[in-house]
């Protein structure tokens, strides 16, 4: 396997980067059409049918390739999108997909989406040639790959509902670039945070403050609305920064047994100093164990600001009382914690701090997802790593976000994301895959699809056997 690989490996490099070089902004919709088009084309190109299912968004690519009679059947999950690039630091065009050497990385490309996701989504179709050509695909696969996960995935729980037939299967899965720096070890998540979006608002009105902006001097004896939605931030977290809403700790579920047999595992692998250098930051603000940190992490909610907007901030000054002030905030949400409690609480602990003139108005939601890790496609990816000499690093639940909960909450289907392979700076200039990850990760997709072939048959799902 991994000898073919090789063998072909810079032919593969270069479809990686063609499809790469394709522009497919969700957010402006540059690229969109075309890259979904050429998504459906990969799929088509590796035996399988394909069709483009519209939303009011951006469309869905549902896809089916057929695989030996009685073998298992994979929902394949995954994204074309990818965030604008129009940050001013970029060292080389964003969608060049250019290959040159990183310091600390080495042989890299270079370009938005190589990281997430258009490298791996490409570096799959490699796999299943492979595949094909050393004996065929063993397993059926039932494609979902979305134009809109950058945005929130705000069609594709629909689509998913509408063809749940077309999309039945033994399990889920997404793959992806999760290799730490040198390839040596890499995530396995069985479970994501959800997250609920909102922004939070006062303005002047019945209850004080103006309904203009107003002379700063009459701040002795008028109320500002800034520092009322100052009042309710600070009032949403303690001195430490933990969650001080009651009920968004109430509604939270404790790791089980397992879990922490999870974390324990992570903890052993995992690498504090490494990752506050690679975050840029000092030092984390919680005490405790690497497992204690870790859990943490993947089981506490959080409350976060993620930004401001109040008054004026340019030159020379000018000296007012604003007329309304904003937040944006995210909550990062843990079984059992949904989108639209998480709302109540919130809103509730204003209330009784004696904000209800700061109006709340819930913008995004995913909820969270919870998968089986002893399942036989968890296990398969296990066995897919062990097969190129990686590290698993255990994630009981990923602390990001994701639309996996398609899976267990409308599939009904047992699933895991993971995938060997180094890259970084998503989101950000310079976004790149590193080349030899890129290479262990086609190896490791198609070693999982012979894993998942031989665990999956064996134990078939409730759904299947139904």
């Amino acid at each position: 396997m991994a000898r073919l690989v090789d063998e072909r490996f810079d032919t593969y490099l270069e479809r990686i980067r063609d499809l790469c070089r394709m522009p497919s902004v969700s957010a402006t919709g540059q690229g969109i059409r075309e890259v979904a088009d050429r998504v459906a084309a990969l799929v088509e190109e590796a035996g399988g049918s394909a069709e483009l299912v519209e939303t009011p968004g951006h469309p869905v690519v549902l896809g089916e390739l057929a695989g030996p009679a009685g073998a298992p059947r994979l929902v394949k999950y995954g994204m074309y999108d990818v965030q604008p690039a129009e940050e001013p630091d970029w060292s080389s065009p964003p969608f060049a997909a250019e290959a040159r050497d990183l310091p600390g990385v080495g042989p890299a490309v270079v370009g938005r989406g190589v990281a997430n996701s258009k490298g791996s989504l490409a570096a799959f179709f490699c796999a299943l040639e492979v595949l094909r050509d050393t004996g065929g695909v063993p397993v059926g696969i039932a494609f979902m790959m979305e134009g809109e996960e950058e945005l929130g995935s705000p069609n594709l729980p629909e689509v998913v509902r509408a063809r749940r037939d077309d999309l039945a299967g033994d399990a889920g899965v997404d793959l992806d670039l999760y290799g730490a720096p040198g390839g040596a070890a890499a995530d396995l998540a069985m479970g994501c945070k959800g997250l609920l979006s909102f922004e939070l608002v006062c303005e002047g009105g019945d209850w004080g403050g103006p309904r203009a902006p107003l002379h700063s001097s009459e701040m002795a004896w008028i109320h500002s609305p800034v520092w009322e939605l100052v009042r309710a931030l600070d009032s949403l977290v303690g001195p430490d920064q933990h969650v001080a809403v009651p009920g968004l700790l109430e509604a939270t579920r404790r790791p089980t047994e397992q879990d922490r047999a999870l974390l324990e595992e992570l903890a052993e692998g995992f690498d504090p100093e490494a990752h506050l250098a690679e975050a840029e930051a000092s030092g984390f603000r919680l005490a405790g164990t690497t497992a204690d940190l870790l859990e943490a992490l993947i089981f506490q909610p959080t409350v976060n600001v993620d930004g401001l907007e109040a008054g004026y901030t340019g030159p020379g000054g000018m000296t007012i009382i604003p007329h309304r002030a904003r937040a944006v905030l995210d909550v990062r949400l843990v079984p059992d914690l949904e989108p639209d409690r998480a709302a109540e609480a919130v809103r509730e602990h204003l209330d009784a701090v004696g904000l209800e003139h700061v109006e709340l108005r819930m913008l995004d939601s995913y909820p969270w997802g919870k998968a089986d890790p002893g399942s036989a496609v968890a296990r398969a990816m296990r066995a897919s790593y062990e097969a190129v000499g990686v590290r698993v690093l255990p994630y009981p639940m990923a602390p990001w976000c994701a639309p996996f909960y398609v899976f267990d909450r409308i599939l009904g289907i047992p699933w895991v994301t993971g995938g060997v392979g180094h890259s970084g700076g998503a989101h950000a200039p310079d976004e790149f895959a590193s080349v030899e990850g890129l290479r262990q990760h086609i190896v490791a997709a198609a070693e999982f699809l012979l894993a998942f072939a031989e665990i999956g048959a064996a134990e078939p799902t409730e759904a299947v056997r139904a």
